[in-house]
């Protein structure tokens, strides 16, 4: 008659161990960074910048650059992706004319919320849409 191998003796922690290591995936899956809610107003350019970056806009050296309105606040990523921040009573409309370049290369645009816009790189505007909303905007 065959005899089955004695069961190896198991750990009393494993069982929390485990449970702990589901717990918290889970809770990393549900609090990760993420941008936050979409289309909404930014109170400042680090507020918009910590939001895109959490869509997937890749940021990798982000500097403030200064401007010749207080409307504005402006920076760049990376000197290929502008992020700006309007005070109240600037109209969508009107933000593209505050920005110092426009979306002028082929395969770059402006994407826009209620007081920003971050202009760059279409294809990375797309995927930091999905995050935090807004809409495409063209100079004409």
């Amino acid at each position: 008659m065959p005899t089955r191998p004695a069961p190896r003796p198991r750990s009393a922690a494993t069982g929390p161990v485990v449970g702990l290591v589901v717990l918290v995936g889970a809770l990393a899956a549900c609090s990760g960074p993420g941008p936050g809610d979409k289309d909404v107003e930014y109170d400042s350019l680090d507020a918009l910048h910590h939001a895109a970056t959490s869509a997937g806009l890749t940021c990798l050296s982000f500097t403030t650059e200064s401007t010749d309105s207080e409307d504005v606040e402006l920076g760049a990523c990376d000197d290929t992706t502008l992020l700006a921040v309007f005070a109240d009573g600037i109209d969508e409309d009107e933000f593209l004319a505050f920005l110092p370049r426009q979306p002028t290369e082929e395969g770059e645009a402006a994407l826009a919320g209620p007081n920003w816009v971050v202009l760059g790189d279409t294809g990375d505007l797309l995927e930091t849409q999905a995050g935090i909303g807004g809409q495409f905007l063209t100079d004409e």
